[in-house]
């Protein structure tokens, strides 16, 4: 019978501390874990696996004041670390890096404080902040935030029974590779970000691969930092816009539309010799070329127009073509539509239906001007397909989805992004040589670099009607084999050909610098 009891206290020892020792161990645990302790959220990546949260550790101390002596208390009251109300809590959360530092000298010498590094996920050095967004709110954060926010992880701090955080018991998550990569380039959105800062007050910049319509880089000015977004809330500059998504009037860039749909539907060709005396007359409205002042373009053929801009010979075309098939080719370059999928904030821009056009309106159709609107990152996708010969390639910024259980989810190389083709590829062409014109010798010469590879573009500078004007240019690097696509927009930023083609020909530089073009 003692054998059996000695059997049976022995099977039960080994129960208790071998087989359920994982459970209890856990159940004793979780009676002093803190349970609000917040869940680590997947990080948002570039294409180079560069976190572009700018992640840091963040310093914040904990004292339990019930650890601490007469003399300990009295010294952090008088020093403003903590209130004699505070006396009566379990503890206190410290986050002031002031009042940290003098609680530093106490750490060592007192068991009631605990210093510890908490995590903080938006830094100072943060990247492509309006792309990013706000944790759930805007942006990435916004439109993945399923996929972010489903972390189970957490960060643990173990209390005793009084409520004193135990040293050396902390559980400081390790730094995961889930979460949303994009096909941003760092190395090109830090250039572009710091030109902008330098030369813009208002606007945006995006940058897309020409070849497979990624974006490599999208900024807006005026910036913010997501740690300190309540700064901003009443800022009457808007600078949580991200105006490289938000409609303008496009200006003489719609020309392209207009172009396009003359040469598609042959009633002119580049070599066709127009006369512009400076001004043109429709319906009652008189509209006026840059040309105006000295007595007009003269003759002038048509490349020639597209490259210094001619309003009166584009809107010559738009009476030619009618309103609807400006509208109509306007809509197969995809304006009046959403580019991205992933973006909550973007806006489809507006093209007017034909039928609430008369017209007069045509003057100002034909050159961007009246009642159209259109984004920065619609300018970039309708570059993109003149480009690749007239075929509609998506542009798109998510590169790659892991999950929590850092399963891959998506994966664009599984993706076809070519879509419909919206004009012929003789068309393309011939567009891509007057682009080409605009910066050898006509608006855009300020775009071109002074290298042997060309740039192509178009400038544009939108009249709002109060004496200012929106800058605009959308072009290509190099013009032989074209690698980037870069749409520019100023509001009110002046005169597109003096103002945004400069900015095109700084970033480009920058971006050679990098790839060593």
């Amino acid at each position: 019978m003692f054998l059996v009891c000695i059997i049976i206290l022995v099977a039960r020892l080994f129960l208790i501390q071998i087989l359920e020792r994982p459970y209890l161990y856990e159940k004793a645990i979780s009676q002093w874990t803190r349970p609000e302790e917040k869940a680590v959220r997947g990080g948002i990546y570039s294409r180079n696996n560069f976190l572009l949260l700018d992640t840091t550790r963040k310093k914040v101390a904990y004292i339990s004041p019930g650890w601490l002596n007469e003399d300990k208390k009295n010294i952090l009251i008088k020093k403003g670390i903590i209130e004699e109300k505070d006396l009566k809590e379990p503890y206190i959360k410290i986050t002031e890096a002031s009042k940290i530092k003098t609680i530093e000298e106490f750490e060592r010498v007192s068991p009631g404080i605990l210093i510890y590094n908490e995590i903080e996920r938006y830094g100072e050095n943060a990247l492509a902040t309006h792309l990013v967004g706000l944790d759930g709110k805007s942006g990435i954060e916004k439109a993945y935030d399923k996929i972010l926010g489903q972390s189970k992880k957490n960060e643990e701090i173990f209390f005793d029974g009084i409520g004193q955080p135990i040293k050396g018991t902390i559980k400081e998550s390790n730094k995961t590779s889930w979460g949303v990569y994009l096909t941003i380039d760092e190395n090109i959105q830090k250039k572009v970000e710091e030109i902008l800062d330098k030369e813009v007050n208002k606007g945006a910049v995006v940058v897309l691969d020409a070849k497979t319509g990624e974006i490599l880089a999208m900024a807006s000015r005026p910036n913010f930092k997501q740690k300190f977004v309540e700064n901003y809330l009443n800022d009457p500059d808007s600078p949580l816009l991200n105006r490289a998504l938000m409609p303008y009037i496009p200006g003489s860039i719609f020309k392209l539309v207009v172009l396009s749909a003359a040469l598609e539907e042959n009633i002119t060709d580049l070599d066709e010799v127009f006369d512009c005396p400076g001004y043109i007359k429709v319906g009652g409205n008189i509209f006026k070329c840059a040309s105006y002042k000295n007595g007009g373009h003269g003759k002038i053929t048509l490349k020639d127009a597209l490259a210094h801009s001619c309003n009166v010979v584009f809107i010559e075309l738009g009476l030619r073509l009618g309103k609807e098939k400006i509208v109509e080719y306007a809509k197969k370059f995809g304006l009046g539509e959403k580019v991205l999928e992933d973006i909550p904030e973007e806006k489809a821009g507006f093209i007017p239906d034909p039928k609430n056009l008369y017209y007069q309106d045509l003057g100002n159709i034909s050159i961007g001007q009246g009642k159209i609107q259109i984004t920065p990152i619609q300018a970039a996708k309708m570059m993109l397909t003149i480009v690749n010969e007239g075929r509609e390639i998506k542009p798109h910024v998510v590169k790659k989805i892991i999950n929590k259980d850092e399963q891959i989810i998506f994966d664009d190389s599984n993706v076809n992004y070519v879509g419909k083709r919206v004009i012929s590829q003789e068309t393309a062409n011939k567009i891509k040589e007057a682009l080409k014109a605009a910066c050898l010798y006509g608006s855009a010469v300020k775009a071109n670099l002074p290298d042997e590879k060309k740039s192509a573009g178009k400038t544009g500078t939108a009249e709002l009607g109060d004496g200012t004007t929106h800058a605009w240019f959308v072009g290509y690097y190099p013009y032989d084999d074209p690698k980037y696509i870069v749409s520019i927009f100023l509001e009110k930023g002046g005169s597109g050909p003096s103002n945004a083609a400069p900015l095109f020909a700084k970033i480009i530089q920058e971006i050679k610098g990098l790839q060593n073009l």
